[in-house]
Parts: structure tokens; C-alpha cells; sequence
């Protein structure tokens, strides 16, 4: 896959795919972008939200979609060391910063692609959420229906012709076999 190589191509990318700028006035005087996506995080059949990215003037990413814990950064990491004394040492991960906005921007829009447009398990029709929808709500009714009769059902009707209707129960206590059937 291509890769977005300038501010213009990143622009032009946001327009083709339905990516939107939805920052506040307060968010760009402080030099703060949000763009949201067309694409939704869902939480479950009924709950999602569309996927938010935030770069901030000082050279950080986060993804700052709604109901995440915390939003979490996106920016690229490197390996540094950390001392400890002389003699030790360890290794830690330090975020790289992104010091200009054109350059946030490019990266964001190769984030995107990467991690949502290269990937069909985000890409999910309205016809396949409303489906999935629709069952999950099918499901819960009959749960509820049902659930006054579970006692009086003859769950042994469903079982395999080989199986028997008796239940073999093995108990293994210090090393020897026991049958309870």
C-alpha cells in the first residue's frame, strides 16, 4: 500500500475516506485536531461509537474515541537506555514527539491505514450491524421467555442418538479412578 508522503496527500486521503475534522474552537487555538472516522468501535450489538484521533501541539497522538478507559497514545516508540547505577541498566520505550502539525498529520493519516483500512474485520456493513443487532435482540427476548419453563424443558431429546441418558460422572482422588454413575 502506497504511503502518504505530505500534508496535501494526507487532506486529500481524510476527504476520500470520510474523515472529518471535528475539533472545537477552544481545541484549535491551543493547536489541538481531532478527526473522527466513518468507522465504529463497538462495545456491543446496541453501543458504538466512531473512532476519534487527537494530535496535540505538543508533539503527541492519542486515540480518543468515547467509552475507551483512557485514550492512548499513538505516537511511535524507540528503545532507550535506562541507568539504574554503574553497573545497571535497563531498556525502556520513550515516545517519539511529532513537533509539527504537517507532520502529525501525515502520520495520523498512515496510522489509519494501516491500522483500519488494511484490516476488513473493522469494515462492517449497516446491513450486518442491524442483522447482528436484530439477533442479539431475538436472543435476549427468547432468554427471557424461556427462562420460566428451563425446569419443565427435556434437554435429553436434543442429545446424540450414541449418548446415553444417564450421566458417567469420574472422579480421580490420589491417583485412583472412581466411577459415581
Amino acid at each position: 500500500m502506497k504511503k502518504v508522503k505530505n500534508n496535501a496527500e494526507a487532506y486529500q486521503l481524510f476527504d476520500l475516506l470520510g474523515i472529518k475534522n471535528v475539533s472545537t474552537e477552544r481545541q484549535l487555538k491551543n493547536g489541538t485536531r481531532v478527526y473522527e472516522l466513518p468507522i465504529h468501535k463497538f462495545y456491543s450489538p446496541t453501543t458504538k461509537y466512531p473512532l476519534r484521533f487527537a494530535t496535540y501541539a505538543s508533539g503527541y497522538m492519542r486515540n480518543v474515541t468515547k467509552g475507551l478507559a483512557s485514550s492512548y497514545q499513538i505516537n511511535p516508540v524507540r528503545k532507550v537506555k535506562r541507568v539504574v547505577d554503574i553497573n545497571r541498566y535497563y531498556l525502556a520505550y520513550k515516545r517519539v514527539l511529532i513537533p509539527t502539525d504537517r507532520e502529525r498529520t501525515v502520520f495520523l493519516a498512515n496510522f489509519i491505514l494501516k491500522n483500519y483500512y488494511k484490516k476488513p474485520t473493522y469494515l462492517i456493513s449497516d446491513y450486518t450491524m442491524d442483522t447482528i443487532k436484530s439477533q442479539y435482540e431475538q436472543a435476549n427476548i427468547a432468554k427471557v421467555n424461556m427462562s420460566c419453563f428451563s425446569d419443565k424443558l427435556p434437554w435429553f431429546e436434543y442429545r446424540d442418538q450414541k449418548s446415553t441418558l444417564v450421566d458417567d460422572i469420574k472422579v480421580i482422588i490420589n491417583g485412583h479412578r472412581y466411577n459415581l454413575s
